[in-house]
């Protein structure tokens, strides 16, 4: 987790002409060439934060702070009357059934914690860099939703996640989209 110590120290600007990620005003600048792959989940992370508080939100940079210890929750985001529980996949590829399943696994025991000690509405909320390119369009094979007709549904393994309100009906799920560009 050594690039979180350096996004914590200020907001971040991503140069995409100049080829390098900007922190605190340009005090220290992290070329993309010196990133690892892994370091661009953690951008991401950091640039949906300040997406979120630009739009009045108040956020607390979970991940960054915990690492791999952060329970499946990237950030804690609240605004009005609503608690968002946020996980953000900045990725390449497909998000599978798998992956999904372990999504709300690994989230599942925070927010049964913090349902049972909250008067407010709690969301829990997967942030893409492009539906388009991280839920594919295609029906897999013997597939099938539990409230939604499949043959109606745009990217079926995001319905899959969103269905599973039902399971927690206390807390919904939400799926947005943030565009990072670099």
């Amino acid at each position: 987790m050594g690039i979180a110590k350096y996004l914590k120290a200020g907001a971040i600007n991503i140069n995409t002409i100049e080829r390098q990620i900007e922190i605190a005003e340009k005090t220290l600048i992290l070329p993309y060439d010196k990133l690892k792959p892994e370091d661009w989940g953690y951008i991401y992370e950091k640039y949906v934060g300040q997406k979120l508080e630009s739009e009045g939100f108040y956020v607390e940079y979970n991940g960054l702070e915990k690492g791999f210890l952060d329970r499946g929750i990237d950030l804690i985001a609240a605004k009005d009357n609503q608690l968002f529980f946020i996980q953000c996949k900045y990725s390449k590829g497909t998000i599978s059934k798998s992956k999904i399943e372990w999504i709300l696994y690994k989230a599942s025991g925070i927010l049964y914690d913090k349902f049972n000690e909250q008067n407010r509405k709690l969301v829990f909320m997967l942030v893409v860099n492009k539906k388009a390119i991280n839920f594919s369009r295609r029906k897999p094979k013997n597939f099938q939703l539990n409230f939604t007709d499949v043959s109606k549904v745009e990217f079926p393994m995001l319905q899959y996640f969103l269905d599973h309100n039902y399971v927690q009906d206390k807390i919904r799920l939400a799926c947005r989209e943030i565009e990072m560009i670099r």
